[in-house]
């Protein structure tokens, strides 16, 4: 005889997860909740041989007791579902809490009626009725429901055997005898009756002595298949569900206008109680499960029996607030209860942007997939083509409803133009530099100041930087610690983040005066400026948190900035080096070859205008920044499919190039994936075959062939391996058509006309 070894009863327990595909979805925790429950009922009913009656003290306990068997680890520690971390509570609050559960609670409110449990679904494991849950052998098919595979069986049953002894040699004889002794043979054969279902893919070892099993053997956070995906800090669902509950009271309740004081009252008078009882909460807005809430409820009322009054169903003339607001509570915990669908809602942000597209301009999609590869464009193209106008379209579009944003008419708060001189040759012109005239300062250039206020509005708007005229300067020099940071960007906990610009230490060195200069504030207050001035439109959003985020990080590229560089490529400009150009998506705007433009002209184009529904950010922003984030989120034949296919594409591109300093490297691999990534969220029903084509075209036309540029000794044969290997890609085929018509007539030639 053997007990089974700590790993193997681990291993079984994390396979467990697997219960649910998506732990994180509503619902997860009540497809767990029913074996508990099942099994504490069904060792009920061996030992007593009857059903379990929640109105008898005794059979709540011994219930209670038996949900511990499924659950424990130890004489403290539980699990509650397998995924998330264990909790801690010496009676089982698993267990204690099923009773203030819809279900039984509804029973005894209709003593007549048959409730199912669980509720959700359509495989119900047993039934209540009047308070008395009832097996049934006849649902006892339905544990298939739960338990949907095989190895997820054996897991269940190591786990409940988890602290007895079995028989090494006849391990599933044994197994089934054990488990026997504490639960009903109809319930074990439901999923436990034949040895081909035994899974013996586990590493399953043995001890002489039984497991200890402790809280740190167990998962920290939960399990899922979302990569990086962390639950609110607890202060953030807080504040989160106080937002959306007073929200959604407001949009309910018809007799009072502002309901903001009664739940204040509320809190203050609930959240004390809630706090001593169950140190794990310092907040009822914590708690977002209606049967926890009913729980902690029933057990503040059996310390407190006066409570019962303040919590009944009908006001009975002490505490009105809390009375009204915990039942407007309870409502809006039973519609999260039910909301199944938030999978839905989340499926259907992916595809805001197919959405979205549909409506957006047809000459902008272009730019639009572009900047979600990477947030640096340059707009190329002869003068007065309306490569400006085109930042700030896009910035009106997209300009959220926020009256700071939007005071004024002619350019959005999303929107900063800045004109590069001719005599800008060191980055101080853009991320300005410590200065002693005057005193000692920083000076902030208005392009840091954008980057500080962009700061403040992250979650709600892309902001655009339109470098105008980019190449009047050596956009190496000036924009060099720019170009550095941009590639340094990383998903970090599902936010894009980079390296910073300016240090943090300038931001502690120089507070008071920087942090005015950035927010526009009197200097003498900026240390302790509240931002609750109603009558100050020149304020951004909480300067006092961003600030704090400046000193502790310094000034890193905020995740919705969009640098746009407009360039005028003619003689009287600096070209631009291919640095630059491998660092950013190349858009060619020139006047097409024909009438139309002129004609089109003079019906005179939407003048530029804020939008009542502005375009989501999504549509403008990067998701991922390198290759390998963007294969885990596409799907696996997505995957594949490149996988398999752009390494040859990409050696075919550098053969062409033989002979020229123009080959590509990672940096035009990384950049395909993301276009490609991109472009399939526009396109979810096509096929991986032409989303590729059409992304190798684009990437040729924004990355590869702007670097082109040469005499007829350097070109004349790329040029023609070029024209084969651009053959089945439109864009890129004309352009290295036009590149070799011009050759022998200037013996020169370049992408750009």
């Amino acid at each position: 005889m053997a007990y089974f070894s700590k790993s193997t009863i681990i291993e079984a327990y994390r396979y467990l997860s697997n219960l649910t595909n998506d732990p994180s979805a509503q619902g997860a925790t009540q497809v767990t909740s029913s074996l508990r429950y099942l099994f504490a009922l069904d060792e009920f009913f061996k030992t007593n041989l009857k059903n379990c009656d929640a109105k008898i003290k005794s059979d709540k306990d011994e219930f209670i007791k038996n949900v511990g068997h499924v659950v424990a680890i130890d004489d403290v520690f539980y699990t509650a579902n397998f995924f998330n971390a264990i909790k801690e509570s010496a009676d089982y609050a698993v267990g204690s809490n099923f009773f203030s559960v819809n279900a039984v609670k509804n029973s005894l409110e209709n003593p007549n009626g048959e409730y199912p449990f669980p509720k959700r679904g359509s495989s119900p494991l047993f039934t209540i009725k009047n308070g008395v849950l009832i097996r049934k052998t006849e649902l006892f098919n339905n544990i298939n429901s739960v338990l949907h595979s095989d190895k997820l069986k054996s897991a269940f049953a190591i786990w409940l055997l988890r602290n007895k002894t079995v028989e090494t040699n006849a391990l599933f004889e044994s197994m089934k005898k054990q488990l026997l002794n504490s639960y009903t043979e109809a319930l074990v054969d439901s999923f436990f009756n034949d040895e081909a279902i035994f899974v013996n893919d586990f590493t399953i070892s043995f001890s002489e002595v039984q497991s200890n099993l402790h809280v740190d053997d167990f998962p920290k956070k939960t399990s899922s298949n979302k990569p990086d995906e962390e639950l609110l800090p607890t202060d953030e669902l807080i504040n989160k569900v106080r937002e959306s509950f007073t929200r959604f009271v407001h949009l309910v309740n018809t007799h009072t206008n502002d309901f903001t004081k009664y739940i204040a009252d509320f809190e203050d008078f609930i959240n004390p109680r809630i706090t001593e009882n169950f140190p794990q909460y310092k907040n009822v807005f914590q708690i977002v499960d209606i049967d926890v809430f009913n729980g902690v409820i029933a057990k503040l009322q059996e310390k407190e029996p006066e409570l019962k009054n303040v919590f009944a169903d009908e006001y009975k003339g002490t505490r009105y607030a809390a009375f009204r607001t915990s039942k407007y509570y309870r409502w809006y915990l039973e519609i999260l209860a039910f909301s199944d669908f938030r999978s839905n809602i989340d499926k259907q942000k992916k595809e805001v942007i197919a959405v979205a597209a549909t409506s957006v301009v047809e000459k902008l999609r272009t730019h639009l997939l572009a900047m979600r590869t990477k947030p640096f464009l340059l707009l190329a193209g002869i003068s007065g083509t309306g490569k400006s106008r085109i930042v700030k379209q896009m910035a009106f579009e997209s300009c959220p409803d926020i009256g700071v944003l939007r005071k004024d008419p002619t350019s959005p708060g999303n929107y900063q133009l800045i004109e590069v001189k001719p005599n800008w040759h060191d980055s101080t012109e853009v991320l300005g530099y410590e200065s002693e005239i005057g005193g000692s300062h920083y000076v902030a250039t208005p392009f840091v100041k954008f980057l500080a206020k962009a700061m403040q509005y992250e979650d709600k708007a892309p902001f655009f930087v339109c470098m105008d005229e980019m190449n009047l300067a050596p956009v190496e020099q000036y924009f060099a610690e720019f170009l550095s940071v941009l590639e340094s960007r990383k998903l970090i906990g599902g936010k894009i983040t980079s390296e910073p610009l300016i240090k943090a230490d300038i931001f502690k060195k120089y507070e008071t005066s920087l942090k005015a200069e950035l927010f526009n504030l009197p200097k003498e207050t900026a240390t302790s400026y509240v931002n609750t001035t109603s009558d100050t439109p020149e304020l951004y959003g909480d300067f006092n948190n961003i600030y704090d985020r400046l000193k502790a990080e310094g000034l890193r590229i905020p995740s919705n900035l969009i640098v746009v560089g407009t360039v005028n490529m003619d003689e009287t400009t600096h070209q631009f080096s291919r640095k630059v150009i491998d660092r950013a998506m190349t858009i060619e705007m020139n006047i097409e070859d024909a009438e139309t433009p002129f004609k089109d002209f003079f019906e005179g184009g939407d003048a530029l205008h804020y939008y009542d529904n502005p375009q989501p950010k999504e549509l403008f922003l990067p998701k991922v920044v390198q290759a390998a984030d963007a294969l885990a989120q596409l799907s696996e034949e997505d995957a594949e499919y490149l996988k398999a296919n752009i390494p040859q594409l990409l050696f075919g591109l550098n053969s062409a190039l033989n002979g020229t300093p123009f080959k590509i490297a990672y940096r035009v691999q990384n950049e395909l994936v993301l276009y490609f990534y991109s472009l399939r969220e526009e396109k979810p029903e096509e096929t991986a075959e032409n989303l590729l084509a059409s992304a190798m075209d684009a990437i040729l036309m924004m990355k590869v062939l702007p670097r082109i540029e040469g005499d007829e000794d350097l070109l004349e044969k790329p040029l023609k391996a070029l024209a084969d290997f651009t053959a089945a890609y439109p864009q890129a085929s004309k352009k290295i058509a036009e590149m070799q018509q011009r050759l022998p007539q200037a013996h020169f030639t370049s992408f750009w006309p």
